[in-house]
């Protein structure tokens, strides 16, 4: 399974066209008619002017394939603004502020098949330092669009949600996310990361997701001690694997390396074991906790800073998969990284 965003950072008004102008080639590539064409670019644009207007830094623009079948188009848009102080309010046709991402809420609502945002409005110094947690403050957004807008909501959209990228400056990614349904409702969901960066790394990540792949119901533990030899010849890779169950209401997990997973919603503490998957395999120790239905899993590579939490973001577990993703990767993802975010329900 392939979830590749591509990335683009608006700096001032003259970027709004070239993030148009790709995310329209990118629809035309999936099939998007010219009318259904025009409307993304409509969404781009008012993302991208408001963008420019309100938010002060970090305003990037991310797009790529929706996960599973059918495909279609994802646009992520995110920054560490000012925010938005009443979200409903801007959703109204209209209604417009200079306190934040506002005018243009209800085209891009009316243009886009699915549509989902969290806002963190700012506060002042002095009600900062009462708070015993504070979150970033700025809007994640995230749309959708089918060419078929009929066949919406897959699976795995509703259930996964998906952020890897590589470290800056890097052409590939040494991390790697593997995510596979096998009877009834047991996932195999997994986060690899090759050791160091570059094509080295990826290969040994691709190679454990090759093994995988191969996952036929056998148990987590001899799963991974066959990955462990198909890695050997490699550089080596950690790697954090579960097996949710929600039909029979089982999470398992085991985890060599330096692979963080918490599971939010049950009492379970998830731990990884310190080895190396080709090089050093310890004893796999595989954790067994209940599931409930509106718990939530994050399995995270090392390039996602541990210190994220989600009392930090109030209401935040209400959101799909995906924007929980996309909030952590731009608040906790390290630049210096490869940097990879799991998030199961």
């Amino acid at each position: 399974m392939r979830h590749i965003l591509q990335s683009l950072e608006i700096t001032d008004a003259t970027q709004i066209g070239a993030a148009r102008r790709a995310v329209a080639r990118a629809a035309r590539a999936l099939g998007f008619s010219d009318q259904q064409v025009a409307e993304l670019e409509i969404v781009v644009q008012e993302i991208g002017t408001n963008a420019v207007r309100y938010a002060t830094s970090e305003r990037w623009i991310h797009f790529g394939t929706t996960l599973g079948m059918p495909t279609g188009l994802e646009v992520v848009y995110w920054d560490k603004g000012p925010g938005i102080y009443d979200v409903e309010e801007a959703l109204r046709d209209g209604y417009s502020t200079g306190g934040g991402l506002g005018a243009g809420f209800g085209a891009i609502l009316r243009l886009t098949d699915e549509f989902e945002i969290y806002s963190s409005p700012g506060v002042s110094t002095a009600r900062r330092l009462k708070e015993a947690a504070r979150t970033t403050s700025g809007t994640v957004l995230l749309v959708r669009k089918w060419p078929n807008p009929t066949m919406l909501r897959n699976e795995l959209d509703r259930r996964l949600g998906i952020w890897s990228r590589a470290r800056a400056g890097e052409e590939v990614n040494g991390d790697a996310f593997f995510a596979q349904k096998r009877g009834g409702d047991r996932w195999l969901l997994a986060v690899i990361d090759g050791i160091g960066h570059g094509r080295g790394a990826q290969e040994a990540a691709q190679a454990a997701t090759a093994t995988l792949d191969q996952w036929r119901g056998e148990p987590l533990e001899e799963l991974i001690a066959r990955t462990h030899e198909a890695l050997r010849g490699t550089r080596g890779a950690v790697i954090g694997i579960a097996l949710l169950d929600a039909s029979s209401g089982i999470l398992q997990y085991a985890g060599v390396g330096n692979v963080e997973a918490r599971a939010i919603g049950i009492s379970c503490t998830l731990i990884s074991m310190n080895g190396t998957l080709g090089a050093r395999l310890p004893r796999v120790r595989v954790h067994t906790c209940p599931w409930q239905q509106g718990a939530t899993l994050v399995i995270a590579s090392d390039g996602l800073s541990r210190s994220w939490d989600v009392i930090s973001y109030p209401a935040l577990l209400e959101r799909s998969p995906q924007l929980i993703a996309s909030l952590l990767m731009r608040d906790y993802g390290r630049t210096a990284d490869d940097a990879t975010v799991l998030v199961a329900r």
